[in-house]
């Protein structure tokens, strides 16, 4: 009798156990659901979201647990390469004079460390239940949030001071710098396009009229953001879809949508003063590279500024670097000697993170932050994974022009989308469009 009360307490505990452990696979969803949607819109949301996954991870316990997924597949031990740039920066720390500088670039970073950590020793049934296009349509739908809020703040603006000036670059992007909501629609195109293509069975007429109508709006949006950098990018991944469509002996005819969609984005390019003024002092400014005055305020002039001082910087220590703190105070350093009054007054970074991270840590620094993202992106590309590729090919193309692990927008969007379309490729699994 006694021994029967045993086991009946035996089995309720396990099932006790049980409920708790379906309980924190619940909170991971909702919160990688949130996180999605947070990206886009808030960097201050998803930092409240990401620390709720982190207390959610301690509380869940189950260490041992967690060490045994990572000891038995090798897919989640090729996840935890990705945090080995952040033990670069780490290190960086040992030959480091400006600690507070430091430590806040640290903190700062500290995604690159945690995403993969959470991906690669979270139980996998709340992957098997988490599909990763229920992740993409909240991502999707925060672009969309951000972008409306954008427009409507805007709205608002002109009715006050008829300036149409407030629709336009960074009058318009009140939630992140322009760069960074441009790089985020444009990853929500490629999502757009591609489970499009990979489930055109499902929609109906209505729903692909709806789909485009997105498209060419997203198109607007990253015309208005006026990032020149944006513009650039979504014209390749434009090209690059066409190519891959076409190329494929089933998707030939999808060719025809990014191709339209490239030309609608030329179009809205030219027939927008403002967006193509940006464009074509740009361009102006690089003929007359040589020539810049050091008191240059037109962006593209003062990154060619920056990027020199950096490559000076960079030429002293080719090795080592100057360490994690000390990058700051070097590049001001550097402005100050060559008279670069405007950088060195908004304290600008080396507004191209191959440069920043080469300034801060060194060779291996810049050789490991260039493999994780060749790395990935070959694999993708070789087992049919577009988005994954093409999220690679977008994040890789937009830090030629910002430091985007010096912010937290850029570094979050990277840690968590890298670690999740990593987790979602499995060795051995294709997944695309043909």
């Amino acid at each position: 009798m006694l021994m029967g009360r045993n086991r009946r307490s035996g089995i309720s505990w396990l099932q006790l156990w049980d409920w708790i452990a379906m309980f924190h696979r619940v909170i991971y969803i909702l919160l990688f659901l949130a996180l999605g949607f947070a990206v886009p819109v808030k960097n201050r949301m998803a930092t409240w979201v990401i620390g709720f996954l982190v207390i959610n991870w301690v509380a869940e316990l189950r260490f041992w647990a967690k060490l045994k997924r990572v000891l038995q597949s090798k897919h989640r031990q090729l996840l935890l390469l990705f945090p080995v740039l952040y033990l670069i920066y780490l290190i960086g720390l040992l030959y480091t004079s400006n600690m507070e500088y430091a430590s806040f670039d640290i903190t700062v970073k500290l995604s690159l460390l945690v995403f993969p950590l959470l991906f690669a020793t979270i139980d996998g049934r709340v992957f098997s239940f988490l599909r990763i296009n229920y992740i993409y349509l909240t991502y999707v739908a925060g672009c969309l949030a951000a972008s409306l809020v954008c427009l409507t703040n805007a709205l608002i603006r002109y009715n006050e001071t008829a300036d149409a000036g407030v629709f336009f670059y960074t009058n318009l992007s009140i939630l992140h710098h322009s760069g960074y909501l441009a790089m985020f629609i444009n990853f929500a195109i490629v999502i757009i396009v591609f489970l499009t293509f990979n489930y055109f069975h499902l929609f109906k007429k209505w729903h692909l009229a709806l789909i485009t109508l997105l498209v060419v709006f997203f198109n607007l949006m990253i015309v208005l953001l006026s990032s020149k950098m944006g513009i650039l990018s979504l014209l390749v991944i434009y090209l690059l879809m066409t190519l891959l469509f076409f190329f494929g002996k089933s998707t030939r005819v999808k060719a025809i949508f990014p191709l339209a969609m490239m030309a609608i984005l030329i179009l809205f390019t030219l027939s927008l003063p403002q967006a193509m003024a940006r464009v074509e002092g740009s361009t102006s400014v690089v003929r007359n590279s040589n020539s810049l005055k050091t008191d240059t305020e037109e962006s593209t002039g003062e990154r060619i500024l920056v990027w020199q001082s950096a490559w000076n910087i960079i030429k002293e220590h080719p090795i080592s670097g100057v360490g994690t703190g000390d990058v700051k105070d070097a590049l001001l350093a550097e402005y100050s000697s060559r008279g670069i009054k405007y950088a060195y007054s908004r304290n600008l970074d080396a507004h191209n993170q191959y440069l920043q991270t080469y300034l801060s840590i060194g060779l291996i620094g810049f050789l490991v932050l260039a493999a994780m993202l060749a790395w990935p992106a070959l694999i993708a590309f070789k087992r049919k994974d577009y988005i994954y590729f093409f999220f690679i090919l977008l994040f890789a193309m937009s830090i030629l022009t910002e430091s985007m692990f010096e912010n937290q927008a850029g570094v979050v969007f990277y840690a968590f989308f890298n670690a999740l379309l990593f987790y979602y490729m499995p060795s051995g699994k294709i997944r695309g469009l043909f």
